[in-house]
């Protein structure tokens, strides 16, 4: 967490949440969650990851995309005062898994509708952000990744608010937010959203529920690995152009529709969402649906989805010789996950805290793109887009 920024918000609303009764002893709630998951494809040159969320693996057989091990103390001191934390350990983008706060927060209602929080927090960009890494919450064994692949970012430093009303027979919040956020990026170096600002909306009426975002903020992508400078230096890319790569300063926003309808019987899932910013990533636009049948404890589903790269992340324009446009194209090639997918799915509920669930994804993934996947040699040698690959997912989810 950025200490320097964060502290200060900390202490503010934790003086007001234990000067209101310093005397209450606090209640003190622990729950947690886990995943044991296996990703699998007989790809010999490419290989699966979430992208910017674990690193990709060295065998066919992987299991970091999707396990993970959460814990959770939640403390409440009266007068609507209380604490966060939720400690995570997955594989990240250097491979390793070393627990971090994916949330640690203080948070107190104002009014019986308005609730501020600060600390580290999730970044509401998605309408299942809040629940991401609980993958027992959801129906599929991970969030499909044509949307939630383009915004890597899951938690934020900062300050939020959430307002919730009630309109006749409709509940609706309102959850302004700012603060920044940075993660590794895989092979090397780090990315950082300064200056982060949005608002999310989600509304619910009976068996329908609705969710709306919008956020900006200034993206720095600074880019460390030894193929990115071997890049570099043997096509000779001009200052000008490295500087869209790589650097701090771009302008990114993010926008996001979803709904869900759940029945008990069915369930409909879709979302919709599109990413932009004028260096250092893709601007891309991606979206999915999903319908699932219950039959007593078995959930069979079916998914579709797509991602499509609206504008590369550097024109090739811009390259001052043929070898560096090249070069450019092979880099913008890496970068893209343009693709479409089909999945068949099943999840079976063990017990109300435990599910099994398998699904099959046939990924065709488009021309100039690598998709989700990561070569398992050089990144930048041509011929790894445009392939149709078949993706087997299993999953174990507990919560506790």
């Amino acid at each position: 967490m950025n200490l320097r920024r964060t502290l200060p918000l900390l202490a503010s609303i934790g003086a007001l949440a234990f000067g209101l009764d310093a005397t209450a002893a606090p209640d003190v709630q622990v729950s947690g969650f886990a995943t044991a998951g296996a990703a699998y494809t007989r790809s010999d040159d490419l290989e699966f990851a979430r992208v910017g969320i674990d690193a990709p693996g060295g065998n066919r057989v992987d299991t970091g995309p999707d396990s993970v091990l959460g814990v959770q103390l939640g403390w409440q001191f009266g007068h609507g005062s209380g604490a966060v934390l939720q400690v995570v350990t997955r594989e990240t983008q250097r491979g390793d898994y070393t627990p971090r706060p994916a949330l640690a927060f203080l948070s107190h209602a104002l009014t019986p509708a308005l609730t501020v929080r600060a600390g580290r927090l999730r970044s509401p960009f998605f309408m299942l952000s809040e629940t991401a890494d609980i993958n027992y919450s959801q129906p599929w064994v991970r969030p499909p990744v044509e949307v939630y692949g383009l915004n890597p970012f899951a938690d934020m430093d900062g300050i939020d608010l959430l307002h919730r009303s009630r309109i006749g027979e409709s509940f609706i919040e309102l959850h302004p937010y700012f603060g920044s956020s940075r993660i590794p990026v895989i092979g090397g170096g780090r990315a950082h959203l300064r200056q982060l600002r949005g608002l999310t909306m989600t509304a619910e009426h009976d068996e329908f529920s609705f969710s709306a975002s919008h956020a900006e903020a200034e993206l720095s992508v600074i880019r460390t690995s030894q193929s990115y400078k071997d890049l570099i230096d043997t096509w000779q890319i001009s200052p000008e152009l490295q500087g869209r790569l790589s650097g701090k300063g771009a302008q990114a926003s993010f926008s996001s529709i979803g709904m869900q309808w759940d029945n008990g019987h069915w369930r409909v899932i879709a979302e919709l969402a599109r990413l932009r910013a004028d260096a250092f990533v893709n601007s891309a636009t991606g979206a999915y649906v999903m319908v699932g049948r219950r039959f007593g404890t078995l959930m069979p589903y079916v998914g579709a989805a797509r991602q499509r790269q609206d504008a590369p992340l550097a024109d090739p324009a811009l390259a001052d010789s043929r070898g560096s446009a090249a070069a450019l194209a092979v880099f913008n090639r890496s970068r893209n996950q343009a693709q479409r997918s089909i999945t068949l799915g099943a999840r079976w509920d063990l017990t109300p805290q435990a599910a099994i669930k398998a699904e099959l994804s046939h990924i065709d993934t488009e021309s100039g793109a690598h998709g989700t996947f990561i070569a398992r040699g050089n990144p930048f040698v041509p011929g790894l887009d445009d392939r149709d690959i078949n993706l087997l997912s299993v999953s174990v989810d507990v919560v506790f």
